[in-house]
């Protein structure tokens, strides 16, 4: 039995990338820790540091064979956690911006029971919509809209081209508000 943790990250690489389970272990075992430190560092979020990890690792294996690497083994793996950190931080801004407009414009007296009623049926409308829509559609506006991820991210995540992810996006948009023209008001009065 091979011992590959005396290979390189260039050797355990081109292994990696003919499938070799022992070789993605020797890498998982190498670099899962240090990798996790530096999530958990920027995020403070144990449970969101070792979902981005684990993730990683998933698609690391499940494109392995489709792996381009043109940096070391090392950079690839950290700059993949870093921007996934920064678009989960990216997203919990938008969240945190989201809420400001949301509790303003309750304090601002918008906060009468028809509106509420009417922001719970869009919100609901909007969300059966979505799950409407065709299953490459849906995963494009999910992972932008309510993940955060640019079209590069989804492009990669989905094994589609930029392009094919901004026309997909905007197709489901058009459907979108196709479906949910009689609900636009509501979106001006909340997010006006």
């Amino acid at each position: 039995m091979l011992d590959y943790s005396k290979y390189s990250d260039e050797e355990l690489t081109a292994f990696l990338k003919r499938r070799d389970h022992a070789a993605f272990t020797e890498i998982y075992d190498r670099y899962w820790q240090p990798m996790f430190i530096y999530a958990l560092k920027r995020l403070r979020d144990e449970d969101q540091a070792a979902d981005i990890i684990q993730d990683l690792f998933t698609q690391v294996w499940n494109r392995a064979d489709q792996l381009y690497i043109d940096t070391a083994l090392k950079s690839y793996l950290f700059t993949s956690v870093r921007n996934q950190t920064l678009n989960i931080l990216a997203k919990d801004k938008r969240v945190e911006a989201y809420t400001e407009k949301l509790a303003f414009a309750f304090v601002e007296g918008l906060n009468t029971t028809d509106q509420e009623v009417s922001f719970r049926e869009f919100s609901a409308l909007l969300e059966q919509e979505v799950r409407n829509l065709p299953p490459r559609m849906q995963a494009v506006y999910i992972k932008n809209k309510e993940q955060g991820l640019s079209h590069k991210n989804i492009a990669e995540e989905l094994g589609i081209t930029e392009d094919s992810s901004k026309t997909t996006l905007n197709r489901a948009l058009n459907e979108l508000r196709i479906k949910l023209k009689p609900f636009l008001s509501i979106l001006l009065i909340f997010f006006g």
